[in-house]
Formats: C-alpha cells, structure tokens, sequence
C-alpha cells in the first residue's frame, strides 16, 4: 500500500481516493471510501494512454457482468463502476487479502491440509454460484484467488464466459467436447489478447487443446489450483508452456505429499475426460465444505501471510482517518516559517557539515536546526495507528487473522466505521515490529532534488531542483504553484514575511512565497567589480544574505564574502578570503558573528567575521583535521569532531587541542570510513548524542563530550551500494533516521534498536534518500518523488 501519486485522482463517482494499492499493465489499484462514509472499496482506473481500446472497455464490461451475476460470500460484489467514463473505473468491496500464488511462496512446502480443504470448499462454492448463473469462469489460476483473514476471493472474471441466447443448465460454453453453441474452435484462446485465458499450469484438457471450456474445465483448474496450494507446485510443472500443455492434455498429474483422500479427491477432479469429473456441488462436499448457509471455518494461513493481512487491515483503518482541518503543519528543519524578530538569540547549537574540498559542494549543509512548532493535540489518527496495528501484532503464528476478525464483528468491522473501530483509550497493543508508517502524501517533481525545503507559515513546502520550484501544500501536497525559472540546486531563504531569496544562474532573485511571482532580480549591485559565486547563508531575521563572490584580475581572481542589505539591495561590507581559500567555503551566521570554514594548506581552517563590518577577527587551523575528513562543528561546546577513515575526534576550538579520539569501528571485522558526524538532542532532553555511521551501514552513538560509544547498530541494508547512510533526528530526539539506498530506517534513539524501514520502490536503486525531520514527521525526498511521512 503506498501513497497517492500526485497524476491519480483524489475522488471516482462517489468515492474519495485514500491510497494506491498496486499496478497491473493496463490500470491502476486505488484504495477508496464512499463519500459519507462506508466500506473501503478496490478501485481499478484503467491507464489513460488505454482509454481508448475498446477490447479493454470490454473486458471491463465483461468482468462486471460476471461478478455481479456470480455475487456470493466468495466474490467480491461490484460496488459501483463508470464503464463509458472517460477514463473507465470499476470499484469492488475491498477486502484484506493476498493472491494464492503468493500464500504458497511463503510456504514453499505447500499450506496445511486442513487449510487447503476450507479454501477449496469455499472456491467450489463460489464455483457453484456461477455455473447456477449459466456461466463459465474459464481463467481459474493461483493468481485469480486472492486469500483473506476469513477465506478466498474469487477473481478474474474477465475470461467468464457468459450466457448465451439458448444456454441452459450452466453449459453456457457447450459439449464435453468444447464445440459450444457459438461455435468454432480455439475459444480457449482469450479472444481480445490472442493468449490462453488463464496461466498454462492451470488450463484444463480441452483448453490446452484449444477449445472453450465448460463448468467441468473450472473443476480441473480449480483442482490444480488446489494441489499447486497443498504441494508448493502445479500438478502439471510450471516450465515452458508447450510442455505443460501436452502434459495436462496426455499425462497424469504429479500429486507429491498430499495424503491418499484429499488426493483420490483431486485425481478424479484431474480426469482427462469432462464427463468424468465432479460438478462444483460435489467437489465442495468431497472437501468437507459446510453448508452454504453455515459459518465458514477460517482457514490455516503462514504466519508471513497473517501479518501482511493484518497490517494492510491497520492501514486501511489509519488511513480513513482524516486529518483534522487545523491541524498545524509540521516545518522541516533550516526552514523558518516566519523570519525572526529583532534581538532574536540565534539557537545555541548550530552544528554543520562542511564540503569536502574537490567534491564540488558550493556552501555548508546545516545539519542541526531550531526546533519547529509542534502541537501538543492528541491525534485521533495515532491513536489508531496504535490499536489498529498492535491488533496486528497478536498475529504472530498461523491463522490468528480469522480470530481476530472474528472478535472485531467480522471483516467488515475491519474497513467500516463504527463503535467496534474505536480505539481504547489506553491502548496495550504494539504495531508488528518493522511496520513502516504511511506517507501523508506523495508528489512526483520533473527532476531528482537532494536539498532542503523551504517551508513557508507552515502552509507551503517550497523545493528545488535543477529544472523547477514548487510549493506543496503541507497538508495535501498538492502544487500551490509552479516556476520553471526558479529552477536551482540551492534552499530558498527567507528574507521578509512574504519573500525569499535564492540564487538561480548567477543572479540574486526575489519571488514571494504565498504564490511564486517574481519581486526582483539583483543581476549587478552597488559593489562593482565582483561576480555572484555561491549563496551562504541569510540571518535569522532574513534582512542580509552572504555570499562569495570573484573579483577582477588573472586566472585566479580574489575571492571575497559579501553582505548585502536584501532591503536596500546593496552591499554593506566585504571582506577578502584568504588566497588558498577558494571557493570551497561553508558559512552561518551567530549572534555577533558569520563563522566560515575553509582549507588552507590541506588542514581545516576557520574564519570568523565580524556581523557589524566583516572585520576578520580571529582565524585558526587544526593541525591533523584535513581536506578529507568529515567535519561538524558545535559552537556551544567549542569542539570540532573530525571523521577521519575509521576513526572520529574532537578538537578543542580555542586551543586547537585534542579533546578525545575513538577508533570507533576499531574492533569490527571491516574497518569502513565513516559518514559526517551529527549532534543533536538525545531522547527525553536529557544533554545531546553524536552520531555517525559508516559504509558498512553500522550507525554510532557517542558521548559528545567524553567520546564513548554508547550504542551502535546494524541497518538491514540489501543493497550493494556501500555509500554511508545520512543521519538525522526527530525534533525530539527519540528517533534518528538514517538515509540510505535501501530506503529510510527510523532507530531508537534510546537502544539502537531498528523500528522499522521506509521504502516506497524496492529493489537496488541508485537514487538516494533525503530526509528533512519537522517534528514528528518527516520531509523525504527520493529522485524525483517528494513525501511526508509521519516518523513519531
């Protein structure tokens, strides 16, 4: 289950869009709810480039007439759907559940006996309901039965078959020998694809030889279903087509461990020959199938199966929780909703990572920032986030699901509101353990973006990229507006209570937040003879910018910082860096000061210029901190840690002494670099924690006074990409995250311990994670796609 895309609709006909579930080729699964309230519906929207295929159109005409007329306990009713739409949409009852074909793979040795008779019970009865309608399923495959907590669904009736002007008796697809009353031969073929109606394992006899099928042909495949469900494989292999198809049409099946009655039962069933098998009345009580009228028993399902269930059933009930109109929006950190007032204090411990000299970085990446508003209103939402979910964390072995849903007042009170959904209000239960939580929200951008945003009144989430800007609404994440020529690698700032500032192609631009227009455009101000280099940083109350800029004369020109009044628009003061200095410079202002960071000599120096002037008043290096080391300053204490291979240091900022050093992964079995160090406040308040990983996807805690190692922890990377995972920290402190190919992982803070991992596209990527705390939520950036998720 994954967020929104910001392409897909928010509402169908009378359902609003909650989620989107899943893709197929020619559409995609949307999680829905009727407006008013009601039970969760499946939405399948066809593609909008497949609008226009009619063989598509009518497939979708097709599967609803058959659902509709096949409607029982086992097949999901069609709640509502807009055929000639535009776009075409069909929205079924949503039900918790997995396709059989991925309930065996979680039992490679087949599901349990017992279970395999409660599901085939039901499906034969599901069977019966639409033979009794004069139709023919005739694709019954593993992938068209989907198992939930109380028993299968039966799908896929895009391949029905469906009565024909002087069908009776259910034998709507003809004779035994499959010439039926439309005639020809080669109707095992799905007519619209030129491809056989259903996966080769699971045609029948007649099929493979390329005929219609007939009730009998649902027998056989369903059949073979069942033992593909008892065994862990098809009863006719599952190789290439053509030998599975000569072995179901001239050879017995393969029938492994099952036992001797649930086998005699499934061989009749496999019968060569139409006539000789079962009808579905039959085959349901050969199985042990209750009367249609009576309870169903629940079935015996993998333990890895029952939690997916479960926690698909918490998500949907978080989810149908709206977010309550005024609630205020979280602020990601180095973004200030509004500027600061006069004689402001600047936060105390304002720590950041300084480029790598060569590594082409233009300005320092704030790593700690002041706390963003919170609100202290307790959140219905989190609440059943917690009951819902730590229902599903009961579910640790076999078939618990159908007890439980049971216990709620069935599966409907799952996805349906009312008094049973209600959390307690002192909930005892746990989410299961790894359970990412959902995303508020996605947006797709035209380009990848890897810096922070800029939040905006705590209304806007304003991003950058190499090809655009956009302002994201916190609460929906829908665009507010749009520029493509404001298009930058570099953080707006803010420098009024309306506008900010950013530097895009060389140029200082303004534009105002609220809606994107454009203010002013600074191309040459009063300082002449210097060129725009880098943006560094703005004050707290946004009135002066300070950038780098070149000067005139030879292949090398001067660099210089500069202050600029961003109300006069002219420059206040400029002051010359050093020769070896370059450009390769990160900067922050304090209360009296802009303190930058430079190389000078291959080591590590800092530069301190006065706020009032530029006066340079103090400069100092740090013999053994060099060009490639990581490095994190923290002001408060007076300490520079360095990252050094393997090892991590502190210096004193005064004396240029050594404070403590720590051979941090000195008694791992793979020394690995470490990543930049980052300080922050540890959980509950109570003094600060640095942390630091390294390429081995190993994350340190250590006392950033006295250099002990308090806790380290493994991430369960599985990827081959060994870059180091980027740390942050919720505003609270009780969560770092770490960013890493393999997704975001959010740790206790207190222990280490992993609570679980965000990852909205599996598998090895290249792109990485961005990730931006702002209270309990998160701003995530991966590529192109942009989330607000919620970590706390």
């Amino acid at each position: 289950m994954h967020t929104l895309h910001n392409a897909d609709p928010r509402r169908l006909g009378p359902f609003l869009m909650l989620a989107r579930l899943g893709e197929t080729d020619s559409g995609v699964r949307l999680l829905g709810r009727r407006v008013g309230g009601g039970p969760a519906v499946e939405v399948t929207l066809v593609r909008a480039a497949l609008a226009d295929d009619q063989r598509l159109r009518a497939r979708l005409r097709r599967d609803v007439a058959a659902s509709r007329a096949a409607a029982g306990r086992w097949v999901r009713p069609v709640e509502d759907a807009e055929l000639d739409a535009a776009v075409p949409w069909v929205a079924h009852a949503y039900v918790p559940a997995v396709p059989l074909a991925e309930a065996v793979r979680a039992a490679p040795q087949g599901l349990a006996e017992p279970g395999v008779r409660v599901l085939g019970a039901a499906l034969a009865e599901a069977l019966e309901r639409v033979h009794s309608a004069g139709m023919v399923h005739g694709g019954i495959s593993a992938d068209a039965v989907l198992v939930a907590g109380d028993g299968p669904r039966l799908t896929g009736f895009h391949h029905a078959r469906l009565p024909r002007q002087g069908a009776h008796g259910g034998r709507a697809g003809g004779g035994a020998d499959g010439e039926g009353a439309g005639g020809g031969r080669g109707d095992a073929y799905d007519s619209d694809t030129g491809r056989f109606a259903g996966p080769a394992p699971f045609l029948s006899p007649e099929q493979a030889r390329g005929r219609a099928p007939v009730p009998a042909s649902d027998v056989f495949s369903l059949a073979a279903v069942l033992a593909h469900a008892a065994s862990g494989r098809p009863p006719f292999g599952d190789d290439a087509p053509p030998q599975v198809l000569y072995r179901i049409a001239a050879e017995p099946p393969d029938l492994g461990p099952l036992s001797a009655p649930l086998a005699e039962i499934l061989t009749g069933c496999l019968d060569k020959d139409p006539a000789g098998r079962p009808d579905a009345a039959a085959l349901r009580a050969a199985l042990g199938g209750p009367d249609p009228a009576a309870p169903p028993p629940p079935p015996r399902l993998p333990s890895a199966v029952v939690a997916r269930l479960a926690r698909e059933a918490a998500q949907v009930l978080v989810l149908e929780e709206p977010v309550a109109a005024d609630q205020p929006a979280a602020v990601p950190p180095g973004a200030r909703g509004e500027p600061a007032a006069d004689g402001e204090v600047f936060p105390g411990d304002e720590m950041f990572t300084a480029p790598t000299q060569g590594e082409g970085q233009g300005r320092a990446h704030p790593v700690a920032d002041p706390p963003s508003a919170r609100t202290t209103a307790a959140s219905r939402r989190a609440l059943l986030t917690t009951a819902a979910a730590g229902a599903a964390g009961l579910l640790a072995g076999g078939g618990a699901v159908a007890g439980w849903v049971a216990g709620r007042g069935g599966l409907s009170a799952l996805t349906a509101p009312g008094p049973a959904r209600r959390p307690s209000a002192r909930p005892e239960l746990r989410p299961p353990a790894g359970t990412a939580p959902l995303a508020r929200w996605r947006f797709d951008l035209t380009d990848a973006t890897s810096v922070p945003p800029l939040v905006w009144r705590n209304r806007l989430a304003i991003i950058t990229n190499a090809q655009e800007a956009v302002a994201l609404d916190l609460r929906t994440g829908r665009p507010s507006w749009r520029r493509d020529d404001l298009g930058t690698d570099a953080t707006p700032e803010p420098i009024s209570r309306e506008l900010a500032l950013v530097a895009v192609g060389g140029r200082l631009t303004a534009f105002n937040a609220r809606d994107g227009h454009q203010r002013w455009v600074e191309s040459t101000y009063s300082g002449s003879g210097l060129t725009f280099r880098t943006m560094l940083s703005v004050d707290a109350d946004g009135r002066r910018a300070y950038f780098t800029a070149t000067g005139a004369g030879g292949d090398d020109p001067p660099a210089h910082v500069v202050a600029y009044d961003t109300r006069t628009r002219r420059e206040r003061w400029r002051t010359r860096l050093p020769a070896a200095y370059g450009h390769d410079i990160g900067a922050f202002p304090t209360r009296r000061s802009l303190i930058g960071m430079g190389y000078r000599g291959g080591e590590v120096e800092l530069i301190s210029l006065r706020l009032s002037d530029g006066h340079q008043e103090w400069r100092r290096r740090f013999a053994g901190v060099g060009t490639g080391d990581k490095v994190g300053i923290s002001p408060t204490r007076g300490l520079l840690y360095a990252a050094h291979g393997a090892t991590l240091r502190a210096v004193d900022i005064d004396s240029g002494r050594q404070r403590w050093s720590l051979d941090i992964n000195g008694y791992a079995s793979t020394k690995s670099p470490l990543g930049h160090p980052v300080v922050r406040q540890g959980p509950g308040g109570k003094g600060d924690v640095l942390y630091v990983s390294d390429g081995t996807k190993l994350v340190y805690a250590v006392d950033p006074d006295r250099g002990t190692e308090l806790w380290r922890s493994a991430l369960p990377d599985d990827t081959v990409w060994k870059a180091t995972p980027t740390l942050s920290v919720s505003d609270s402190g009780r969560t770092v995250l770490a960013a890493a190919a393999a997704g975001v992982f959010a740790l206790d803070a207190r222990t280490g311990g992993v609570r679980w991992r965000f990852q909205e596209s599996g598998g090895e990527l290249l792109d990485g994670y961005y990730v931006y705390p702002a209270g309990s939520s998160a701003v995530i950036a991966h590529g192109a796609a942009v989330f607000m998720l919620p970590v706390e």
